[in-house]
């Protein structure tokens, strides 16, 4: 996380003086103060700034009115509050508006460095997951395929468009993922496809359709199963797990594949082409 650089707001000169001292004694630099909310928002205009600490009454306003405007500006900013007043309306609005963190005075500094450790942690978390849910994914279902059917296993990631949605071939397979961060898994393939596996897994040409449904239903929730196990490899605090799989079943239907990070992959297989998507969204707040 290193050194970050920080703006309190805060009417009081004694409470910006504590917490002054226990920022710069974790060995963050603050770079700035505000007494009224007025000054805040140009501030926070003007600098940039990794955080700041909020109070939630100010002399022309409140740290809930004062965040929202200056996340109109810097939506991006790291806003944690710091006050005495703390009530389940409170909490929420503040939540609403886009503040991280709540902590309520007198606050120690254990509670303090925790509360930036855990929403900087959260960012730097979000970046691992970023550099590397895609081969988390393509590692998953390329073992699978290759250790249950074999041949040759091509998986091609410039094919397809970044669009946001994409029509079933005929079986669809959506699981979620939940953890640190939130995400989802989709494989989609035809009948012909589904059945053509089913039949060379389990080595018997009177499959059903309803027993390839049911096989690609589980072939999805390993593949992600795996893809969250190396992740979570990478780093335990992940905790990603899988929710159980929803399968859709038509030609006609719309598959959405959201506005949040995710890619898209044709994945080519002696026995028919299979379409998968995977994806995380970044969680919003880091509330405990």
């Amino acid at each position: 996380m290193g050194s970050l650089k920080i703006m309190i707001v805060d009417d009081s000169t004694f409470s910006v003086a504590v917490l002054k001292n226990m920022l710069e004694k974790s060995g963050h630099e603050v770079v700035a103060t505000s007494f009224n909310m007025h000054d805040a928002i140009e501030q926070a205009k003007a600098g940039t700034f990794d955080l700041i600490t909020m109070d939630m009454t100010l002399p022309d306003g409140d740290g809930i009115e004062c965040s929202k405007e200056i996340l109109k500006n810097t939506n991006d900013a790291k806003i944690i509050a710091i006050s005495s007043m703390m009530d389940e309306e409170i909490i929420k609005n503040a939540l609403d508006v886009g503040i991280k963190t709540y902590l309520q005075k007198p606050v120690n500094q254990n509670e303090l460095d925790a509360a930036i450790e855990r929403l900087f942690e959260g960012e730097e978390l979000y970046d691992i997951l970023k550099n590397n849910y895609e081969d988390a994914f393509k590692e998953s279902i390329f073992s699978f395929l290759k250790r249950e059917i074999g041949g040759e296993i091509l998986i091609d990631d410039n094919a397809l468009t970044s669009a946001a949605t994409r029509n079933s071939s005929g079986i669809s397979v959506t699981i979620g993922i939940i953890g640190r961060h939130s995400g989802r898994c989709v494989i989609d393939m035809s009948e012909d496809t589904a059945l053509n596996m089913t039949k060379k897994i389990l080595q018997d040409d009177g499959q059903s359709i309803d027993t390839a449904i049911a096989f690609i239903s589980e072939f999805t929730n390993v593949v992600a199963g795996n893809a969250c196990s190396l992740l979570n490899g990478l780093n335990r605090s992940f905790g990603l797990r899988v929710s159980p799989p929803t399968v859709f079943r038509g030609n006609d239907i719309t598959i959405s594949l959201g506005d949040f990070l995710n890619k898209s992959y044709i994945i080519k297989t002696d026995l028919g082409d299979v379409f998968m998507n995977a994806g995380f969204q970044k969680v919003m707040n880091e509330w405990k």
